[in-house]
Order: C-alpha cells, then structure tokens, then sequence
C-alpha cells in the first residue's frame, strides 16, 4: 500500500513506507516519528549512524537516514511556523535531536490510526494540530520583527515564481542589498536564494498534491526544468518526486493551513 502525502503549504505530513534519502538539508525543521522500529540517522558522511525512537532536525540541519522503515511518519514544517519555533530550540546547533519517549508514547497510536483508516485531509489536519500540541506543547513568545525584515519577507513571499532581486527588496524597505541580506538571514534561518528555492520546492508539492504531474509542477513552480527540480528537491529533500511517487499518494483534499 502507498503512502500518503498531505501538504498544507507550511506543513506536510507524511505517513506510509520509509524512503531511504541521501545527506541533505533544507528550511524546514522535520520531525521523525518512525512507527514500526527505530530509524537510523546521522549528520554528515563522517558522522556516526545514531538510532532513534523519534527525532527532530532543525532547520538547514544537514542529514541523512539508510535503511527505509516499514511504516514512519515524518513533518515537515517551515522554520518560521509556530510549531517549528517551539521544537526547533532543541536541535538549534546540536544537529539531530532525540524526541522523549513519554512524547511519542501519546502520539504513535493515533499516526497508527491515520494511516489504517486512511483518513482524509481534513482529519490529519486536526491531527497534527494534536501533535503539535503534545509535541510542543508551549510555544515561546515571538520575538518582536523588525518591521522592514517583516516587510521584506513578503516581498519575498509574494514575489511571481518566487524570483526576486535582493536589491529591489531592499529598495522597498529603505536598506542596503548587504544590510538587508545580513538581517534576513537569521530570520529566515538561510541564504535569501535559498528560502527563496525552498519555497519554489514547496509550491511545487503543493502542485503535485493538486494533482498536477511533477512536470508540470516544475513549471508552475518556477523551476527551470525537470533536471533542476530534481536537484532541487534530491539536494533539499534526499530524494527525487518520481522517487517519491514510487511509495506515495498525494492527498488533494487537505484542506489550507492554519495562520
């Protein structure tokens, strides 16, 4: 049986067959919940394989798992996502970070549930605000944004094809390309270009879970064309969407995220 895919823009969760993925890191933090043994995961081609019950990775976290699981689940949300902030203080400058047993004791049956009943996007929504809920259960306080890095942000977002030049951003809010480019990134937590290509990878899942074919995603996403989408997403990901596809379905009912 296929996998399941459900994108919500910031958040995507999926349930079903493990996926062995190369070294790779990208913006999203993303948390391991493997529900049939314990994954294995290390940080670098020189680092040791280390085995977790659960794990979170934050974001831009280089990593890389060997051998594909019968059954896990795994989260991906953006760095800048409520949720995210509150796990992401864990792994912050430690790499790859074990999840407390008494957590995953209160969230594997439920991802068990999810994918023995095949649920919907409107109920793994609901649950995985559960999850969030058990797993990060309180949130630090945002710290106040600048309200120029706030602006530029979405410029950013907004931005057709999500192609912008830095110096036409920092026009917009009165800041030199350097100046800009050094605020944003602890912010956005990586390089202006490459939110920018996480965010191209994003629209483009979010194509494919429309049902899009992972061409014409490319397209829409703004990718130049099939080879660079596939760098893309092997480079940020650990694994290509034909790959993918292999062991997956992408759920089109999912319903938008959450502000």
């Amino acid at each position: 049986m296929q996998g399941r895919v459900y994108s919500w823009g910031t958040r995507v969760l999926y349930v079903g067959p493990g996926l062995a993925a190369g070294l790779h890191a990208h913006h999203a933090v993303q948390v391991f919940l493997p529900l049939s043994g314990p994954i294995r995961l290390r940080a670098s081609r020189r680092a040791p394989w280390r085995t977790y019950a659960g794990a979170v990775a934050g974001a831009d976290v280089a990593h890389e798992s060997d051998t594909p699981l019968e059954l896990i689940a795994s989260i991906w949300m953006d760095a800048d996502t409520r949720e995210a902030r509150a796990l992401a203080p864990a792994a912050a400058g430690r790499g790859i970070v074990p999840i407390a047993p008494e957590r995953l004791h209160a969230v594997v049956p439920d991802l068990r549930a999810c994918w023995d009943g095949a649920w919907d996007g409107r109920r793994a929504a609901d649950l995985l605000d559960a999850l969030m809920d058990r797993l990060a259960p309180t949130t630090p306080p945002a710290a106040p944004v600048d309200a120029r890095i706030a602006r530029a942000q979405e410029i950013l977002t907004a931005a057709p094809l999500r192609r912008v030049a830095i110096g036409d951003v920092a026009a917009a809010v009165s800041l030199s390309p350097s100046r800009l480019a050094h605020l944003l990134r602890p912010h956005l937590g990586l390089p202006v270009r490459r939110y920018l290509l996480w965010m191209r990878l994003r629209d483009a899942i979010q194509e494919i879970a429309r049902g899009a074919s992972t061409t014409a995603a490319a397209h829409a996403a703004g990718f130049a064309d099939a080879s660079h989408r596939d760098r893309t997403f092997r480079r940020m990901l650990g694994f290509t969407p034909s790959a993918a596809r292999t062991v997956s379905q992408f759920v089109q009912d999912a319903p938008a995220a959450p502000g």
